[in-house]
């Protein structure tokens, strides 16, 4: 299905672009084409993600590892995002030390890291704080015998129930309270969406033999105990060459 609706969807935004480029397009009308346009992109992005989540459940995911600096893949995920967090007055900081590459698929790790980012810009509040940090993971002979690096995602937002911090890693999942409501703005506070990201997130990592989970005092709007994103993903596969090379330390605010 996500195969046969891309190409409606492609032949769309391409029209859409190239009315946009036309100068002599009447302003009201421009505007409109800019909703259209905007849309199909969307469109492309659910689509996307259906079609991702669909190689996940078929374990057909294909990874393309490479020597990943996973602190400047961040750094550069977030600064995409810097628009959001300025609309929203919110303050995202990122403190990542020197870090080890990693072999890892860097699409599929920008993913990953894009749904977690906007969801902790979706639902933390106005004026509120997100932090990304990081450390290095020494080995062990269990889960990760060649070590690894763990990310921490946290934010000053409405928190996760106890008894729901499993199942929103389920496709489709959404808040109660949040069905039946869309929300067009990606980043509204507490807008709803697709009930895709953490799940294709928890794919992305668990493909990459890692793990993911998120911890949490509980929820409550009012005095937004936050959410703090855990993702530890291996340095590299056991076998694999012992040469790691090492990525810049980062410090940056937004």
């Amino acid at each position: 299905a996500s195969h046969e609706l891309r190409t409606p969807l492609t032949v769309a935004r391409g029209y859409a672009e190239m009315l946009l480029e036309d100068p002599s397009l009447a302003d009201h009308v421009r505007e409109m084409v800019k909703g259209i346009h905007k849309s199909t992109i969307r469109q492309h992005e659910i689509m996307d993600s259906m079609f991702d989540i669909a190689q996940i459940d078929s374990r057909t995911l294909e990874l393309h590892r490479q020597d990943v600096f996973v602190t400047e893949l961040i750094r550069s995920v977030a600064q995409e995002q810097s628009k959001f967090v300025a609309e929203r007055q919110q303050e995202l900081t990122l403190d990542l030390p020197q870090m080890p590459s990693i072999k890892a698929d860097p699409n599929t790790l920008r993913k990953l890291f894009y749904h977690l980012i906007i969801n902790a810009i979706k639902f933390t509040p106005d004026n509120g704080k997100i932090s990304i940090t990081a450390r290095q993971v020494p080995p062990n002979n269990r889960d990760l015998p060649e070590g690894g690096v763990e990310i921490v995602v946290s934010d000053t937002g409405v928190g996760i129930d106890q008894g729901y911090q499993e199942v929103i890693f389920t496709k489709f999942y959404q808040p109660g309270e949040l069905l039946n409501r869309h929300s067009t703005g990606k980043t509204k506070f507490k807008g709803s969406g697709g009930g895709l990201g953490l799940a294709l997130s928890r794919g992305v990592v668990e493909a990459h033999g890692g793990k993911i989970w998120v911890d949490s005092p509980g929820f409550d709007e009012e005095k937004c105990p936050g959410s703090e994103f855990h993702i530890i993903l291996p340095l590299r596969s056991q076998g694999e060459s012992k040469t790691v090379r090492m990525g810049s330390a980062i410090k940056l605010k937004l």
